[in-house]
């Protein structure tokens, strides 16, 4: 079944996804508000991808991964996991989901490990301070940067053929700011080149507005024209 965008009707006599709230009221939002906002929108739109956000981490479990990495982790990501161990099947745009505090830990271990086995003179790709924060599923990866100076407390691109980079995107100030665009995002019914689809079954998925365009393919014109007809 073809999906419907974020904006338009999904059925006949059901309300437009798209919120009309001010993004205004979005932009100064604690990490509670940001993931309250994003669970009424997806309730209200997405409910299986509500369903698929997870329980809170527990405290002991929060200071049990910071003892693992041997650093403590900034407030928002402690404040987010303690509403949420991750994100489970949902995505923060564009296609990322968080982790919660066991693959934190097993990310974490994984990199440095990969970092100590580098040959004597190879570029370092990885630096302890990162704290792995969120993966594409394809190896490539977000972290939080805990090193002095202007990338503290940044959200930084990590690709799985080279080293950590860091956007001057706004909404990647922080794990706070991430997640307030998300909820702007949803209300908004736009996140950068991004809009929130809702298909069928409830799930939420972030597409360019031209991801349902169909092509058109005129099998009888390409066989004449490649020797087949």
């Amino acid at each position: 079944m073809p999906r419907s965008p974020v904006g338009t009707s999904i059925s006949p006599g059901r309300k437009s996804l798209r919120s009309r709230s001010a993004s205004a009221r979005l932009s100064s939002m604690t990490v509670d508000e940001a993931w309250q906002t994003i669970e009424d929108w997806l309730r209200a739109n997405a409910p299986a991808s509500l369903a698929e956000l997870p329980g809170p981490a527990a405290p002991e479990e929060i200071r049990a991964a910071q003892d693992a990495v041997g650093r403590a982790f900034p407030a928002d990501l402690v404040a987010s996991l303690a509403r949420h161990d991750g994100s489970g099947g949902f995505e923060l745009p564009p296609l990322y989901r968080l982790h919660g505090t066991r693959p934190i830990v097993a990310e974490y271990r994984a990199y440095r490990r990969a970092d100590q086995a580098r040959s004597p003179g190879e570029r370092t790709w990885w630096d302890p301070r990162w704290i792995p924060l969120a993966g594409d599923g394809c190896g490539n990866s977000l972290f939080i940067s805990q090193e002095p100076g202007p990338t503290s407390g940044r959200i930084g691109d990590h690709a799985k053929d080279g080293g950590g980079s860091f956007a001057e995107d706004g909404a990647l100030a922080s794990l706070g700011a991430f997640l307030a665009s998300t909820a702007r995002g949803l209300q908004d019914g736009l996140w950068g080149a991004y809009e929130p689809y809702v298909d069928e079954d409830g799930f939420l998925e972030w597409r360019e507005p031209d991801a349902d365009t169909v092509v058109a393919w005129d099998m009888a014109e390409m066989n004449r024209r490649h020797g087949f007809g």
